[in-house]
């Protein structure tokens, strides 16, 4: 079966996913994981890459990220990838791939479900055990978005910005809802569409995107068609 194409628009938000192959650890130091960050920070600005939210875990990568163009997504993992696997192969004595095939993304409505995809983001260190607080890990951008720090290369999305008026209200509002856990629907929503690259919208944003791409947005019902 012929690989779909990703369906990727300029100016609608992405749900990236980079893996290790063989769900392999690709960051075993602090210091890889500034070197990743570093050239995320530096493709995207090359690309047109608006970077939202991310999170680093010991073998993928979380990246919530609006492009400019149909290619800036693509280009960013690509330039990041080959920089970082000659990296992590010099520094451990090894070759060939560090990761999983291609990167995996979902498309999403910015209205209906941007700030899920945030927070699923943000939560996944905390989600996934290694620590007890979104703040203890350094390495996502939750610190950014509660106010402990500033990541001056986030582009915080007009979906962040709405849900208060102030700056300090917004984190206050940010803390208190990553500190709720998601529910088990919620995670396998996300981590669904991810995995099969259908965006994750309203049926009124899929129809509308149908206007814009030719490519199938769902997908289609298991058996055989009905006879007329």
């Amino acid at each position: 079966m012929a690989r779909l194409q990703r369906v990727v628009l300029p100016g609608y938000p992405l749900h990236i996913m980079v893996r290790g192959h063989n769900s392999q650890d690709i960051f075993i130091s602090d210091e890889e994981k500034k070197y990743y960050l570093e050239w995320l920070k530096d493709a995207a600005r090359e690309y047109e890459l608006a970077i939202h939210a991310f999170a680093l875990m010991p073998n993928h990568v979380h990246i919530l990220a609006t492009p400019k163009t149909s290619q800036s997504a693509s280009k960013v993992m690509q330039s990041i990838g080959r920089r970082y696997a000659q990296l992590f192969n010099q520094t451990h004595g090894s070759s060939g791939t560090v990761w999983e095939g291609r990167f995996k993304s979902c498309l999403i409505d910015p209205d209906a479900y941007f700030l899920l995809v945030q927070k699923y983001i943000e939560q996944n260190p905390v989600r996934t055990g290694l620590v007890q607080k979104p703040e203890e890990w350094a390495w996502s951008s939750y610190r950014h978005h509660a106010g402990a720090e500033t990541i001056p290369w986030i582009a915080d999305h007009p979906s962040y910005w709405a849900i208060a008026n102030t700056p300090f209200e917004r984190q206050m509002a940010w803390q208190r809802s990553v500190l709720e856990p998601l529910s088990l629907s919620e995670i396998e929503k996300v981590s669904k569409h991810l995995s099969y690259g259908w965006p994750m919208a309203s049926d009124t944003f899929l129809k509308q995107l149908a206007l814009k791409t030719s490519r199938p947005l769902q997908p289609r019902l298991a058996g055989r068609p009905k006879k007329s």
